[in-house]
Parts: C-alpha cells; structure tokens; sequence
C-alpha cells in the first residue's frame, strides 16, 4: 500500500512539474529542431549597440538579453509542436497575456511575465501558416520606461 501511495505521489509532483513551462523552456527544447534558426543577443552584445546608437540605449534600458527563435523552415510537425506549447504558455499563470491578435490563419501574441512593477520576461510571437517566430527578451525592464518608450512612436518605430 505504501509504494502504490508513494508511485501516485511521484507521478503527481512530475505530471505538476511539467505543466509549469516557460517561454525559456520552449526555446532550448525548440532551437535544436532541424532547420531552426536560433539567435542570442547577449548583454555583452547590448552594451556595444547601446554604445553605437544613443536611442538605443535608452530603448534597451533594463534589456539584458534578447532571443529569437524561428522555426519557418521546420518540418509542420514541429511548427504544430511549438504552436501548441504557446498555447500552453498563454495559460500559465505567470504570464500576463497583454495583446493577442488574430486574423485569419495568423496569430500574435504578446505577453509579459512581472516582478513587482518590473517586468522580467517580454514573449512577443507570431505564428502562421507561413512563419512561426518567437522574440523573448529578459531583463529588468521598468514598466513606466517601457510606457514612454512604447508611446514615443517618432523615436522607436519605422515610420
């Protein structure tokens, strides 16, 4: 009776575990899917641009790391695969679903994991029967910097 307890218990605490994904988890497992393209900006690589550009260092305040992850050219098994995992992310409780925009058979999704008034995980995806692409960027970014930033369209934006 003790070891059919403890087998229930254990696959309990697994089967939890596993639904708690991030959007982290969902690059490293995804990257290394045939024809994946993976790139990681790294601090090091931020700290150069924001030395090149001024508005750039203003905009990537807080930013420190930014990763991009596009599986276009991936087999539609794995697209599924990713398409579904966002999903599951859309439900996690620890992300904040800030817009999501659908039209026809394309979706965007833009979500934000908080700490405090600081935001620590920015998920912006797109994914369509043409491309499914994800942007995670990391940091430290405060929430009143990244308001003025977002309404300051003339300095940030293509025109």
């Amino acid at each position: 009776m003790k070891k059919i307890l403890f087998l229930l218990m254990s696959v309990l605490v697994v089967s939890c575990g596993m639904l708690h994904h991030n959007a982290d988890d969902i690059i490293n497992d995804m990257r290394d899917a045939r024809h994946a393209q993976y790139v990681n900006v790294g601090s090091g690589l931020l700290g150069l641009g924001r030395m090149v550009s001024p508005s750039l260092s203003e905009a990537s305040l807080g930013i420190s790391s930014v990763q991009v992850l596009d599986l276009s050219k991936c087999n539609p098994n794995v697209r599924d695969k990713f398409r579904k995992r966002i999903m599951d992310l859309t439900k996690n409780r620890s992300y904040e679903e800030i817009v999501t925009n659908q039209t026809g058979y394309e979706t965007r999704t833009a979500l934000v994991r908080r700490d405090g008034q600081y935001v620590s995980e920015i998920v912006l995806v797109n994914a369509s029967q043409a491309s499914d692409v994800m942007l995670l960027i990391f940091g430290h970014i405060n929430l009143e910097n990244l308001e003025r930033i977002v309404n300051d369209k003339s300095n940030y934006f293509i025109k």
